[in-house]
C-alpha cells in the first residue's frame, strides 16, 4: 500500500493544517457602497481585493536573451459583480443615482457584516458595467439579478474590524 494511502499519514497532514486555523468561508463578507450603505443585503458576488505581484516584464539583453523584472505593484482591478433585486427596485435606483453622479464611487469590503467583521478594505474609483438582465416568463424560481464587471483600485489598506467573530 502507497505510504500516502494510510491514515497515520494523512492525520500528520490533517494536524498540521489545523495550526494555521479556520479557513474563511467565502459568503462571509459584505460590500458598502458609499451613500447607500444599506443595499450590502443585495450584493450576492463581489471580487475581494487583493495586492500582489503584477506580472513580470520581459527586459531584452545581450546577445539575444532577455531578464525578467517585476513590475508595479498591481492597483487597478476589475471582476464579477452581481446584485439581487428588489420588488420596489432598490437595485435599479441605485444604478440610476451612480450614473447621475458620474459613475463612479467609493466602497468598502468587510469580511463579516458592517457592524460585525474581521477586517474591511476600502476601494476607490469604483465604476460598472452592469449586463441587462434577461427575464424569462417560465423562470418562476430565479431571482432577478443584476451582473457584470466592476472596476475598482486597491491600495493595501485593511482597517481591523469591530469582533472577533461575526457571525
Amino acid at each position: 500500500m502507497p505510504r500516502s494511502s494510510t491514515g497515520a499519514f494523512l492525520k500528520g497532514f490533517h494536524e498540521a493544517a489545523k495550526t494555521f486555523g479556520a479557513k474563511k468561508k467565502n459568503s462571509d463578507f459584505s460590500l458598502e457602497i458609499s451613500g447607500s450603505e444599506g443595499l450590502f443585503l443585495l450584493c450576492k458576488q463581489f471580487p475581494w481585493p487583493v495586492l500582489a505581484p503584477s506580472e513580470s516584464i520581459e527586459v531584452p539583453s545581450i546577445l539575444g536573451s532577455a531578464v525578467w523584472e517585476h513590475a508595479q505593484v498591481k492597483t487597478n482591478h476589475q471582476g464579477q459583480i452581481m446584485f439581487m433585486e428588489t420588488v420596489e427596485g432598490h437595485v435599479d435606483t441605485l444604478l440610476q443615482k451612480i450614473a447621475q453622479q458620474g459613475g463612479n464611487f467609493h466602497a468598502k469590503v468587510y469580511e463579516g457584516t458592517p457592524d460585525h467583521y474581521l477586517c474591511y478594505k476600502p476601494i476607490y474609483g469604483c465604476s460598472m458595467n452592469i449586463e441587462n438582465p434577461d427575464r424569462d416568463w417560465e423562470n418562476r424560481a430565479q431571482v432577478l439579478m443584476y451582473s457584470g464587471t466592476i472596476f475598482f483600485h486597491y491600495y493595501g489598506e485593511t482597517f481591523p474590524g469591530t469582533s472577533t467573530d461575526y457571525r
